[in-house]
């Protein structure tokens, strides 16, 4: 677990105790990750509220307690954030991830996108696992001596995360990491 100082906050005291970071680390593949809080009711409810209410400055709540510190141990790196819906994105006029890291203050590189529509939570954990099919390169730039850091909302079964990371594996980055703002674990 790491430890972070408390810094400036834009959540009010009575929030900031529902919201209960973990900062647990664990591994995709061969690739270090950290995830920052368990997918509970709160972090769902608050989640629904950003994608499914258009309530893009909430999105920096996430982050907000320890922004600096996590600019700190991700410096150099660059975001690359999970393909979400173009459809879902014109409509709420933002990228949620987008808005959900934004707060580090590090590069994005959108080099991912959806080969074609669909929704992550409709699809069954068999269809899941052919989540590298679902997605494509936008751009083959090679990214040998770049550390990318792929980032996510929620991790669910890792295919998402694993189907980006044999795509990117080919472009022979410097470094992979992965971070996602909240994780499921199974019972």
């Amino acid at each position: 677990m790491y430890s972070f100082f408390h810094n400036d906050s834009c959540v009010c005291e009575q929030c900031e105790k529902k919201l209960k970071p973990l900062f647990l680390k664990f591994r995709v593949v061969d690739i270090a990750a950290l995830a920052i809080y368990q997918y509970d009711e709160e972090i769902k409810t608050l989640l629904y509220q950003v994608k499914g209410c258009y309530d893009v400055e909430l999105a920096e709540v996430f982050f907000s307690r320890f922004k600096a510190e996590l600019h700190h141990l991700f410096k150099g790196f660059i975001l690359v954030p999970a393909p979400s819906s173009k459809s879902d994105d014109k409509e709420r006029e933002f990228n949620h991830v987008e808005a959900i890291f934004k707060p580090l203050k590090l590069p994005f590189l959108f080099l991912i996108e959806k080969a074609f529509p669909y929704k992550q939570a409709e699809l069954n954990a068999r269809q899941r696992t052919k989540a590298k099919t679902r997605m494509k390169l936008i751009t083959n730039n090679k990214m040998y001596g770049k550390k990318i850091l792929i980032i996510d909302d929620v991790y669910t079964t890792g295919s998402t995360i694993k189907g980006m990371i044999g795509l990117i594996k080919p472009l022979k980055p410097k470094k992979i990491m992965v971070m996602v703002m909240s994780k499921t674990f199974l019972k």
